[in-house]
């Protein structure tokens, strides 16, 4: 560590040396008629940073790196556009925006590099804060759930999971502020654990990223970006507010960021989150699916023409009912009650990180380092008692270097790595897994090429992880626990190693056409609870059981996506074949452990294929009206049967229709969404699980932007459910007691700027 940290400084001592003054001009006009555009963002992702053109529709970005930066250029009603241009030997752009209510290109940077996300060989998606704000959910996830090809695993309102492509728990990695969120994610009443405070995007790869993000993302990842920094001179701020109808909920958010003219940038969120229990479409209240939440973080860093560095600091609390299916009525007390009761989870995150670019020509380092602390405690018998309480710490760390062999072709070196020790209460009342330390370290490179109409990537990577476990203290004495083959010091050692490559292209050979394949192992270690786990696991209500001897799940997916865009609208298709060695699952076993069931994990090859269709429509002739529609599939199966694989979600088929209105005096830019969403059967049950029937979910927002004196509020009324349909979800950890998803719910946010 001491000589990552030495060779970081002497790197940004050396950019120090060759950093210029180097500056962009341009200007931004309408295609139609060449008149100026006002207003329009013009946003680095790399630097995090960016401007708005001037009343002459004039831009000037300045202090920038001596190398290929990637431009986005957004205004509302017009199509995004992102271009590449390399500062210092342009004199100045001319860009033409075209109107369109929908826009299909986006700058990404979760692939490694950043690019447009049309000509990334890899699958990505983008989310933005304002498609969220527009229909919120009570959980992150379940926002992000909409996208075709992702969905969750829920275990009510405030604990969701990412399932990507029917893959989730331990397989989908999650990203935030540059690194790796370990939260304990294999546990099923675990969920993401990260909400929306702060963030500008969310990106979700779709499908395998080891190679570049290491175990865990061979299922894909959900990567949240923080928001952009503020311009050079200016201090903003919001106020969010928002209110839920069916859980009575209520999220109050403030953020206030500055950037100084010597560089210094700085930011501060917080927010706090309260909802009561939720009722479904029957009108029944589901008792103690209530939960409370605080989220506060702040950030500092640094702007130079050498680069940029970052130092964050986030801390989340969550307290999060757990739904009692034997005591649904006696925990529903009384309507707007939003007390902690049994059972329930106390979770605490502290996560500390920064990040550091150094420009050196037309390269670049890139350091991340992060310190996690996860303190997870699962309450059933109320008082001073903890039954499972777990204390886990992971530092973590990335540095990576871009070089830039030619104007066509950018290589990456990187070594990756975390240490993660995860400690058990010793007054815990009961033991799920024992202590554990983790050492993950890994070494990669990649390779990009960027030219015309071709853009083709590859990589290879090695990965090591050491497993240590240990159950001698008198704590795992007194209460029994036992390791797998009984060794006589209570201690157990397991590594995993393995090489890993990837390799895809994009071809684009005019303005109409986009054509992907990607071909990209992944693989996971097996995680400690699939490992080593030996006991009752509070909120499940279940006995678990791992096996010590599963060796590490190895896949290799390919990927296939065309793209049209034609006259007022675009069709796009993605197929894949996922196909994994040595997967781990988790199913009953119809064996009793005193009045719990034993619930084993299990290894066997499996396959996984289906894909994603989309159509996107705007009549030219109509520019106020747009609509779009998404169908998605995937089957899994075990290979050597062919039988099912468990907590797979059903097909599922997405339409909206979008209306874009003119001003109503202080009501500007208003709009109405209708949404639909069926749901298909879910008859395609692995032993042991039940089929579950489709259903249809209505959804609409309205809103627009409030004029009030010089500023603008963001106002945003929305409803799910709104036929207030009594349905079970595939997915739903829930299902199995007959319990019900929410019913109708309407939510109303307003962001307040100053």
């Amino acid at each position: 560590m001491r000589n990552l940290l030495t060779l970081a400084l002497i790197l940004v001592s050396m950019g120090l040396s060759v950093a210029q003054n180097i500056s962009l001009q341009g200007k931004v006009v309408d295609k139609s008629n060449n008149l100026p555009l006002p207003g329009v963002t013009v946003f680095i992702a790399e630097l995090n940073r960016g401007v708005v053109t001037d009343l002459e529709g004039n831009f000037n970005l300045t202090a920038l790196p001596e190398r290929n930066i990637t431009l986005k250029f957004s205004f509302v009603g017009y199509s995004t556009i992102v271009k590449t241009f390399k500062p210092g030997s342009t004199s100045g752009v001319l860009i033409q925006l075209e109107e369109a209510f929908t826009s299909i290109d986006e700058v990404v940077v979760s692939g490694a590099y950043v690019m447009s996300k049309e000509s990334s060989p890899i699958s990505i998606e983008k989310v933005d804060i304002v498609d969220i704000l527009k229909m919120p959910s009570p959980s992150l996830m379940s926002a992000l759930a909409r996208t075709p090809g992702v969905n969750e695993i829920s275990l009510g309102p405030g604990i969701s999971k990412p399932v990507i492509r029917g893959l989730s728990f331990s397989r989908v990695l999650s990203v935030y502020q540059g690194g790796r969120f370990e939260n304990q994610q294999w546990g099923a009443d675990h969920g993401l654990g990260l909400t929306e405070t702060g963030i500008g995007n969310v990106e979700l790869i779709k499908g395998p990223a080891s190679l570049i993000y290491g175990s865990g993302a061979m299922a894909g990842v959900v990567n949240l970006i923080e928001e952009k920094d503020a311009a050079i001179g200016d201090i903003d701020g919001y106020v969010n507010l928002r209110g839920y109808s069916n859980t009575l909920g209520l999220r109050s958010e403030v953020g206030v960021k500055g950037a100084a003219e010597n560089g210094f940038v700085w930011s501060f969120n917080g927010a706090l989150e309260s909802h009561a229990d939720y009722i479904d479409g029957d009108g029944r209240t589901m008792g103690n699916t209530r939960f409370n939440t605080q989220n506060f973080k702040t950030g500092v860093g640094l702007q130079k023409k050498w680069g940029d560095t970052r130092l964050r600091y986030t801390y989340l609390k969550q307290k999060l009912g757990i739904l009692d299916e034997s005591d649904v009525e006696g925990l529903a007390t009384f309507r707007n009650d939003r007390s902690t009761q049994v059972p329930y989870q106390n979770v605490t995150d502290h996560f500390l990180s920064s990040e550091t670019n150094v420009f050196l020509g037309e390269d670049k380092l890139k350091a991340t380092f992060g310190l996690h602390k996860n303190l997870r405690e699962e309450i059933e018998t109320g008082g001073e008692f903890v039954d499972l309480g777990l204390n886990q710490t992971n530092i973590m760390y990335d540095v990576k270097y871009f070089k830039s062999i030619n104007p066509n072709i950018e290589a990456i070196f990187g070594i990756q790595g975390f240490l993660l020790e995860t400690i058990n209460y010793t007054d815990a009342l009961e033991f799920l897994i024992p202590d554990a330390r983790k050492d993950d370290r890994s070494v990669y490179g990649l390779l990009n090429y960027n030219k015309d109409k071709w853009v083709i990537q590859g990589g290879l990577r090695y990965d090591y992880r050491k497993v240590n476990v240990d159950a001698s203290g008198s704590h795992f004495v007194d209460f029994g626990f036992i390791l797998p083959g009984e060794p006589e010091d209570r201690k157990l050692e397991r590594t995993f190693d393995g090489i890993t490559t990837s390799g895809g292209a994009t071809f684009r050979p005019n303005s109409h056409w986009r054509f992907r394949l990607n071909i990209a192992q992944g693989f996971r270690a097996p995680d400690l609870a699939e490992l080593f786990s030996n006991g009752v696991h509070p909120g499940t209500r279940r006995f678990e059981k791992g096996n010590a001897e599963f060796v590490r799940e190895q896949n290799i997916q390919t990927d296939f996506g065309v793209r049209y865009i034609g006259k007022g609208f675009s069709i796009s298709g993605e197929v894949f074949y996922n196909d994994i060695n040595n997967y781990i699952f988790f199913a009953p076993t119809g064996e009793m452990q005193e009045d719990l069931e034993i619930w084993t994990f299990e290894q066997s090859d499996a396959r996984l294929y289906g894909g994603e269709i989309e159509l996107d429509f705007q009549p030219t002739s109509v520019k106020w009206l747009s609509a779009s529609t998404s169908y998605s599939m995937v089957i899994a199966q075990r290979t050597d049967d062919f039988s099912y694989l468990p907590y797979i979600p059903a097909f599922r088929w997405n339409q909206s229709l979008d209306f874009r209105m003119n001003d109503l005096g202080i009501f500007q830019k208003p709009y109405i969404s209708v949404l639909g969403s069926l749901i298909f059967d879910q008859d395609r049950a692995a032993p042991l699980e039940e089929a579950t029937p489709g259903y249809f979910l209505l959804g609409m927002n309205i809103g627009g932007n409030l004029k009030v004196g010089k500023s603008f509020l963001d106002i945003y009324v929305s409803g799910t459910n709104i036929l207030n349909k009594a349905y079970l979800d595939h997915l739903s950890l829930f299902r199995p007691f007959g319990i019900n998803q929410i019913g109708r719910n309407i939510a109303l946010n307003v962001k307040i700027p100053f």
